[in-house]
């Protein structure tokens, strides 16, 4: 089979497709023919060395993929089976990937059932966007019916998934971007919007909820955004540091959850598929229920072949990727 080797650590160009053998199902794993795999800006963090746990060179990358089971070690999903699968799991010792190739080996527990009415390139662009909104907002941050979530970036794939799950938690959302296009978007998805280049976010915000601020904010972006949304955080809020898209990581103040009362929380979906896969498992679970209801509807991602792997991470990498990629190796 094929697959897209990091051999050493690098940039996405360092990729190179290559045949690999078969390794045997060791309990508990099932092999995967992978028909789509989603690609994230943690991809590019794990190729450049710079993963919290970096795994053995060579490895194949690849947090998220769907396709067919083709072999199972496990009592617990069948051969024939249609599934979306989330990296990485502990293997020997060290975290394994390997979604960016025409066979994927996993654990059953990180591999859920999909319906049949969920193409796999959607599927495969499901669970680290939506797994993250989901864990974030309704576990880290305990969002509440009736509370007010902000939303920055809220155009981004993260950021209007954040939208879709929080209203469907029974928030109030607000949500930034810029551009009337976009601004129609979000409102459209039913969020109140905000136009961070020519209005000021903390002020509107403040505006929007009669002076109280955000009890939550899904926070994306970084850099002055994230400063601003610490002006118009509600008492006990709680902030979400899920990216920097702008490409400005933030410095907190010890000063602005003491003065603010509010709590800073962090949220990063691998860590709970290596620590916690059973509450991602739940999270999906609803996510997919939530999709057979119509109420997730993910924005249709651009599909590439695996072939090109090293020109779409490229793209991911300097923010040219146009919404979700998917790699497609059908």
């Amino acid at each position: 089979m094929k697959a897209a080797l990091c051999k050493s650590w690098g940039e996405p160009a360092s990729l190179v497709l290559e045949d690999v053998p078969n390794v045997p199902l060791t309990e508990g794993e099932v092999r995967i023919a992978v028909h789509a795999a989603g690609i994230n800006p943690a991809d590019i963090l794990a190729i450049a060395g710079k993963f919290q746990l970096p795994p053995t060179l060579p490895f194949s990358p690849g947090f998220e993929a769907a396709g067919e089971v083709i072999e199972s070690n496990s009592s617990d999903v069948k051969v024939g089976s249609r599934v979306l699968a989330v990296l990485p799991y502990f293997k020997d010792g060290n975290p394994h990937f390997g979604a960016f190739a025409q066979e994927l080996v996993a654990l059953a527990t990180n591999v859920l059932a999909i319906p049949d009415n969920i193409d796999f390139s959607e599927a495969a662009a499901l669970p680290v966007i939506y797994g993250t909104a989901h864990i974030a907002l309704g576990y880290r941050a305990q969002l509440q019916p009736g509370e007010t979530l902000l939303v920055t970036g809220g155009t981004g794939g993260t950021g209007s998934a954040a939208i879709q799950v929080g209203k469907k938690m029974g928030a109030t959302v607000i949500a930034t971007t810029s551009g009337a296009q976009k601004l129609k978007v979000l409102q459209d998805m039913g969020a109140h919007a905000i136009d961070y280049k020519t209005e000021n976010v903390a002020e509107k915000v403040l505006e929007i909820t009669d002076g109280k601020g955000a009890n939550v904010i899904f926070e994306t972006v970084g850099g002055d955004l994230f400063a601003a949304t610490t002006q118009c955080i509600a008492f006990e809020g709680r902030i979400l540091p899920i990216g920097a898209a702008s490409g400005k990581i933030p410095e907190v103040s010890i000063l602005v959850p003491l003065v603010k009362n509010c709590s800073i929380v962090g949220t990063d979906f691998a860590a709970y598929t290596l620590r916690d896969i059973e509450r991602v498992r739940n999270s999906l679970r609803e996510i997919l229920s939530w999709y057979n209801e119509g109420f997730i509807k993910p924005v249709p991602p651009r599909t590439m072949p695996l072939e090109k792997a090293a020109e779409a991470l490229a793209a991911v990498a300097n923010a040219q990727a146009g919404g979700k990629l998917v790699l497609n190796m059908k």
